[in-house]
């Protein structure tokens, strides 16, 4: 007690100064010291001048919000669902061609018709992704994913019934649109839940399915043709991609971010899987009404779908990513690659044939060196990647929570994911390189299966640290940004594949495979123009995204002031400038940006006519 007044008096002896709100506090406890309990006031009065202080400093800077609520076994349920997804398309292709000449007698056509059926189903496989990547980005990945597996499914029943060459032309097609309809939305269903500390690992799981498919479908459909007759090869798929859509109905969720944000808001409609389903009528049993949070989700849900603008998907949309220009240098880098990578698989049948005097069933089982180093290269490579990650984060100072996005803009993503591709990809390149040396040379069969296996791995990595890095530079437009590539790809693929034998017959083995390499490693160089330029040419994206994005505001005001003067009951809504749309597309936005722009020119132009995309494109 004696020490509480001898504290009490000294307080009040001090010099009238100004009095800050602690020093009002103190000045408070002195007048009370008097009063009964006085040691007790003074302490009330201290932790209240504590309080003072501590909100009188300045606030830690807020967190950015959780990048995605799905559990751990949730997203490793979703990843594992989307990679087996990403198998469809490639084995879809290549599971046919051991058939091709049982085909061509069975339908009493020549070779060269039976191979337009192999041209149909690629010309589809690159065009049909710039639709549905388009409109998934617009209502979801679970209503795509249904709609592309239906159609698969119907596909394929129709090839296993027919007996008709023109029916077999076009059911082909349309297997094709089924099937390579997913390959866009793998990597979009990535970008939802995963933030770009550990993309690199799911990436590599999902480009797993999509680089096994190749290897496998030979294999597969070399058995299926030997044992079982050709109608069996498309009894397998219908059966497959019928148990997938039945799996996928039940238990995959939403993971679009316009529909379900960080997955916490509730799907509605046809985004519900028959597991939210259940919960709905679950928690309806329980409560008659919602309580405020959920009744709150629900509201949120409800604005976000009422802000989406649903028109009909336009192809046009990934072409104004393809010609961004660090864009357009990875997509050639991964075009180039995915090509060597075809020039390498599709002669096999026949080289090894002719080299080793191997039937269908061996050459088919030779694919499986290729498949075992496509899957470990995959993992290992998407492990180094995140490892890099960390270490460029950690060198500028940049703290990383796998939960929450982390703003990139000011980020080397570049050379984040750019440092650790130099060996898998130059290693891979240079096994192209060799590979028609080896087969010159009639080498010991353990030789050119070790250099597959090599080539499988390196070129499978190297592919994963660029798609990674295409997600990056557009993670809310990765559907639309994946079906640019898969159009690049694809064209540039068909074209290596339809010539490499004429090649092969002018220039030899050796040559021909020498040139592959080099091409291969012409994109060392425009990697190396990426990581050099382009944070410049991002940060330069940034800033026209926010200049349209200002522009579209101060339209937007003067519009509703106008029709403020005249009615006089129009609220003037927009945001502030301070508020720029850089930050938002450094996270991850800058579909808000994009899908904004095309709502408000559509009301002018009319929905899904060019003139949209005329006004709306986002480059100079």
């Amino acid at each position: 007690m004696f020490v509480a007044n001898r504290s009490n008096s000294d307080v009040a002896k001090e010099p009238t100064t100004p009095k800050t709100q602690s020093d009002h506090v103190v000045q408070a406890s002195s007048e009370n010291a008097t009063e009964p309990h006085s040691a007790a006031n003074l302490n009330q009065a201290a932790e209240e001048s504590n309080e003072a202080d501590v909100e009188a400093s300045p606030a830690e800077p807020p967190k950015p919000p959780i990048h995605s609520v799905f559990s751990s076994k949730t997203k490793a349920l979703i990843i594992t669902m989307t990679a087996m997804a990403s198998l469809f398309s490639p084995i879809a292709g290549q599971i046919y061609l051991p058939a091709l000449n049982t085909l061509a007698k069975a339908f009493h056509v020549s070779n060269a018709d039976i191979n337009l059926t192999v041209t149909s189903y690629m010309i589809l496989q690159g065009i049909a992704p710039m639709f549905f990547g388009d409109l998934t980005d617009q209502v979801g990945r679970r209503p795509t994913y249904i709609m592309c597996f239906t159609i698969f499914f119907f596909a394929n029943l129709g090839l296993a019934l027919q007996r008709n060459y023109a029916a077999l032309l076009v059911l082909r097609a349309m297997q094709s649109t089924g099937s390579s309809g997913v390959i866009a939305l793998g990597n979009g269903v990535v970008s939802d839940i995963t933030t770009s500390a550990d993309r690199g690992s799911y990436v590599a799981w999902v480009q797993m399915g999509t680089q096994l498919g190749p290897a496998l479908g030979p294999v597969l459909g070399g058995i299926l043709a030997q044992f079982l007759g050709w109608p069996s090869i498309f009894w397998f798929l219908l059966i497959s991609g019928g148990l997938y859509l039945i799996i996928y109905v039940v238990l995959i969720p939403e993971t679009g971010r316009n529909v379900v944000g960080d997955g916490s808001l509730p799907p509605q409609g046809w985004n519900k899987s028959l597991i939210n389903v259940w919960e709905d009528r679950r928690h309806r049993k329980k409560s008659l009404t919602r309580t405020a949070s959920r009744q709150a989700k629900h509201e949120e849900a409800n604005r976000l779908a009422e802000s989406r603008l649903l028109r009909f998907p336009n192809p046009l949309s990934a072409l104004r990513i393809i010609i961004e220009k660090d864009v357009s240098l990875v997509l050639y880098s991964l075009s180039i690659i995915m090509t060597g990578f075809f020039c390498l698989l599709v002669p096999v049948p026949s080289l090894f044939a002719e080299v080793y005097g191997f039937n269908t069933l061996q050459v088919g089982l030779c694919y499986i060196p290729f498949s075992a180093g496509s899957m470990i290269g995959s993992i290992l490579c998407g492990r180094f990647l995140d490892k890099n990650y960390r270490r460029v984060a950690h060198k500028h100072n940049i703290p990383i929570d796998r939960k929450r996005a982390t703003n990139i803009r000011a980020f080397p993503i570049e050379r984040a994911r750019l440092e650790v591709i130099w060996a898998p990809l130059i290693v891979g390149s240079c096994s192209v390189l060799v590979w028609g040396w080896i087969l010159h040379a009639h080498t010991h069969l353990a030789v050119p299966l070790i250099v597959i296996f090599i080539g499988g791995a390196m070129l499978s990595g190297a592919m994963s640290m660029l798609i990674s890095l295409l997600i990056d530079l557009y993670p809310y437009r990765s559907a639309t940004a994946m079906a640019g590539l898969n159009l690049c790809r694809c064209s540039m693929s068909a074209v290596g594949t339809a010539v490499i034998d004429y090649i092969i017959r002018a220039w030899g083995l050796g040559w021909t495979y020498v040139f592959v390499g080099c091409l291969m490693l012409s994109s060392v160089p425009a990697l190396l123009c990426v990581m050099k330029f382009g944070p410049r040419w991002r940060e330069a994206r940034y800033v026209r995204m926010e200049t349209k994005e200002r522009e579209k505001e101060e339209k937007k005001r003067g519009f509703t002031n106008t029709r403020g003067k005249e009615g006089g009951t129009a609220e003037v809504r927009g945001k502030s400038d301070g508020e720029g749309v850089g930050a938002k597309l450094a996270e991850g936005e800058e579909d808000v940006v994009s899908r904004d722009c095309d709502e408000s020119t559509s009301k002018e132009n009319g929905r899904g006519s060019l003139g949209i995309y005329a006004s709306c494109l986002i480059l100079p």
